[in-house]
C-alpha cells in the first residue's frame, strides 16, 4: 500500500542588509510557475508577505512553484582614505 507524502510547510528566508537612507526599500514580487496560471503577486515591501500571498494562492488553486524576485534599492557610499581625489 502506498500512502501519500505528508504536507511540508516551507518558510522562506531573505537576510537583506539594510542600506541607509530614505530611498532604500526592498521590494518583492512573485509570479506563479504553473503552466497558463496568470497569478502575480503585487509588489510588497516585506518577504513575509509575499511569501503570504503564494501560500494563499497555493491555497486556492493547488499551485505550488513560484518565480520570487526581491528587489532592492541601495544607497551606497564610499569613504576613501588620504585626500578626497586621490588614488
Amino acid at each position: 500500500m502506498t500512502t501519500a507524502p505528508a504536507a511540508v510547510t516551507a518558510v522562506p528566508v531573505y537576510r537583506v542588509a539594510p542600506h541607509p537612507g530614505p530611498e532604500s526599500e526592498v521590494t518583492v514580487t512573485a509570479r506563479c510557475m504553473d503552466g497558463g496560471c496568470g497569478w502575480e503577486s503585487e509588489p510588497v515591501p516585506r518577504p513575509e508577505t509575499g511569501a503570504a500571498d503564494c501560500a494563499a494562492h497555493t491555497a486556492a488553486t493547488g499551485h505550488a512553484v513560484f518565480a520570487v524576485l526581491v528587489e532592492y534599492v541601495a544607497l551606497v557610499t564610499a569613504t576613501f582614505g588620504g585626500e578626497e581625489g586621490s588614488g
